[in-house]
């Protein structure tokens, strides 16, 4: 198989991994278009992980796209009680400790769902495929709480993405999904870079 013949039948997941790229350089730089490329590509990535029976994550693409719209609420017209833009700021132990609670009902909710209410095979079943499944929902429910972080300009968001990425790499690879796997091979490396310049933002801000 050439690169052109390889290139047409993956043009969905080539373009989705695209506008994920899109997004993320536009996430490190603070700029409030990055919720419309993140309704676009969350659109393609709920058709891509549908199609290879990613279910939790179809749900996070989803989850993504409403998210989305009230991140691009957040950033553009969102104002504070003086009437200025929300600023990129530091998460409190009262929210940290909320989402830790709210992340193990997520993660429990997931997997309920996905074994009961999904045809993939039991991954508890003899030749089931547990590891792949714990990593699913790890990823996914660290990435639901890591973009309604982004979305209130929250810099620790970038510490889940620093965990969301290598799972989500490991995951990509053993789908066999490999434009999206190299686009998480550049999500790890910008997450530290993107934490750099949110911290540096929010320090200016305090």
């Amino acid at each position: 198989m050439n690169f052109i013949t390889w290139l047409i039948q993956n043009w969905i997941e080539v373009t989705g991994a695209v506008l994920m790229l899109i997004f993320l350089y536009l996430e490190v730089t603070r700029k409030w278009t990055m919720w419309i490329i993140g309704i676009l590509s969350g659109l393609f990535y709920v058709y891509i992980n549908f199609d290879k029976q990613l279910y939790a994550m179809m749900g996070l693409m989803s989850y993504n796209v409403f998210v989305s719209i009230y991140g691009l609420y957040c950033w553009k017209y969102a104002k504070t009680k003086d009437n200025s833009e929300l600023p990129f700021r530091f998460i409190n132990k009262p929210l940290t400790f909320r989402l830790i609670a709210i992340g193990i009902a997520i993660y429990a909710a997931i997997g309920f769902i996905i074994v009961l209410f999904t045809d993939i095979p039991n991954p508890f079943a003899e030749g089931g495929e547990p590891v792949s499944f714990f990593i699913e929902l790890l990823t996914v429910t660290l990435s639901i709480l890591a973009v309604w972080m982004a979305a209130r300009k929250i810099v620790e968001s970038w510490y889940l993405w620093m965990v969301v990425n290598p799972c989500s790499i490991a995951l990509y690879v053993f789908k066999g999904m490999y434009p999206t796997t190299i686009l998480y091979i550049v999500y790890a490396i910008f997450s530290v870079i993107g934490y750099i310049q949110w911290r540096k933002v929010a320090i200016k801000e305090k």
